[in-house]
């Protein structure tokens, strides 16, 4: 089956994932991401939270890529997603602190993930858990500040391909003015000077 066959007919979607075996006193991920077909990357947030005394609390900025692994019919092909994270992200002078493989249905829907954090004193590893698409949690991200989510996720990709019309086209019309107003922000007033001229 070809790649283009798999890949999501949208450039920029959004999912949310709960990771974890609900088994009492066991981490829990939520990793919330933006997702940018045109160079399989992604970006966005991670959450680990524990039930232990002291209860854990990790937030993480993530980034990452994915690709899609193809095997022999009858067998279905799955999405391979690698994510690391820190604190401030991929540009920030801190250490990464977290790294996620989660192999996934084609569909996006659910997997298996292996993640590994680092609790402040040595590194904590999380095998073999249910991964899982929480489809009322993406309605919610819809409701955020599209302008700040786009402004982590995609502005970086636009800046280093230096072609934000492509962007622009390939994502639908509200996403397109964020990302304008997104773009207008990092310019600075000479440059925006210049372009009225």
């Amino acid at each position: 089956m070809s790649e283009a066959l798999l890949a999501p007919s949208v450039g920029l979607f959004p999912v949310s994932y709960q990771i974890g075996n609900n088994a009492p006193g066991a981490p829990r991920l939520q990793l919330d991401l933006l997702v940018y077909t045109p160079d399989r990357t992604v970006n966005g947030t991670a959450q680990i939270s524990q039930t232990t005394n002291p209860p854990l609390d990790v937030h993480e900025e993530v980034w990452g890529s994915y690709s899609y692994l193809t095997v022999q019919p009858p067998s279905e092909g799955k999405i391979l997603l690698t994510v690391q994270g820190n604190q401030g992200g991929p540009h920030a002078n801190s250490p990464v602190q977290f790294k996620l493989r989660a192999l996934l249905e084609e569909n996006w829907q659910r997997g298996v993930a292996d993640f590994e954090y680092f609790n402040g004193q040595r590194w904590v590893s999380v095998d073999n858990v249910p991964v899982v698409l929480e489809a009322q949690r993406i309605q919610q991200l819809a409701n955020v500040d599209l302008q700040t989510e786009l402004h982590k996720a995609t502005l970086e990709a636009v800046i280093a391909n230096g072609d934000g019309g492509q962007l622009k086209q390939l994502a639908g019309s509200a996403v397109g003015k964020a990302l304008d107003q997104a773009i207008a922000s990092t310019k600075t007033p000479a440059a925006k000077a210049a372009k009225k001229a």
